[in-house]
């Protein structure tokens, strides 16, 4: 009989710390507002800070797909760091949507170019997929 509650408690321990390790780190994930909506509203004479305030977070790719952040570029899809690189500037990408920017001298934006939007699949959809549904 020991053994038995034992092992549940074993069980219930690793189970109550895979919980606590997941839940840490849903909440501590940064929470971004890189919304197709929200991409719309930037507009050129903006400074970065007002861009991050729209966003919620500093320039950076919070997709679960790394890199994120597709963007049509001279009939070629590049990525959001390729963009950077070629034409300066900063970047942010979502799992729906991604858009890149270029700031003038005096720090406002000069270029808005908003790249590929996602539409997210449900989790029923995604489960009717998995089965060939």
């Amino acid at each position: 009989m020991i053994p038995t509650k034992k092992m549940l408690l074993i069980v219930a321990s690793v189970a109550a710390l895979l919980l606590a390790g997941y839940l840490a780190l849903r909440l501590t994930a940064q929470r971004h507002r890189i919304t197709l909506d929200n991409t719309r509203a930037i507009e050129k004479g903006m400074s970065e800070s007002e861009v991050e305030e729209i966003l919620g977070v500093r320039a950076g790719d919070y997709s679960s797909n790394k890199p994120g952040g597709t963007f049509l570029y001279h009939q070629k899809a590049v990525t959001g760091s390729d963009l950077v690189r070629m034409r300066g500037g900063k970047f942010w990408a979502s799992d729906e949507t991604s858009v890149w920017l270029r700031f003038d001298d005096a720090g406002r934006v000069a270029e808005v170019f908003c790249g590929s939007y996602y539409e997210q699949e449900s989790l029923l959809e995604k489960i009717r997929d998995w089965l060939g549904m």
